[in-house]
């Protein structure tokens, strides 16, 4: 699944380089995807990002951030409960995502990720097999729920159970955990 993208990013590079994510690199070396002769740049997770926050309650814009706001720590979330963060770029169509929000849920007290995955509904015992392998359902449960009509699984992690999630993260690093999970997620489904 992963490698007919990155194999069609990589012939759609021109000249000698391509832009690669370190994921994407470290896939596309393993599988031997990069032709001779092509020298790889490491492309950031952000390049070309829209980052926008919006209000929970009305999904009304509040304002399009710069690069800098993603420094801020992750905490920003907790502190204006109100608000959700929107992250769309580029570099989520390799792994199937068009764009991820995330929020701090004040009922159950943790980070949520949202975000539609456009994978096949006969890959769901896949999908729950890894997102079991690297998340603690004794705490709290994810969800996932197929949209037929739009041909997407809509999924919300609370991110505070994800095996590797740190609380005291930046809201880049967060997004960048997130997007590097997903990859393997994919990675993970022939």
């Amino acid at each position: 699944m992963i490698t007919n993208k990155l194999t069609k990013k990589i012939e759609q590079s021109t000249g000698n380089e391509v832009a690669l994510t370190n994921e994407e690199k470290d896939f596309a070396e393993k599988n031997q995807l990069l032709p001779a002769g092509v020298n790889v740049v490491l492309q950031s997770f952000f390049n070309e990002a829209i980052i926008e926050r919006y209000n929970k309650e009305t999904d009304e814009l509040i304002t399009k951030e710069s690069i800098e706001f993603l420094q801020s720590p992750v905490s920003y979330l907790k502190d204006n409960i109100q608000e959700y963060t929107f992250l769309e770029t580029p570099v989520l169509d390799i792994v199937s995502v068009d764009a991820i929000a995330v929020e701090y849920d004040e009922v159950f007290e943790v980070y949520t990720a949202m975000f539609g995955l456009f994978i096949q509904k006969k890959y769901t015992a896949e999908i729950r097999a890894f997102l079991d392998a690297h998340y603690d359902a004794e705490k709290m449960q994810y969800s996932m729920m197929f949209a037929a009509n739009e041909g997407l699984w809509e999924i919300n992690l609370p991110i505070n159970y994800l095996k590797g999630f740190d609380d005291s993260f930046s809201i880049e690093e967060m997004y960048q955990f997130l997007y590097s999970l997903i990859f393997q997620l994919i990675a993970s489904i022939k």
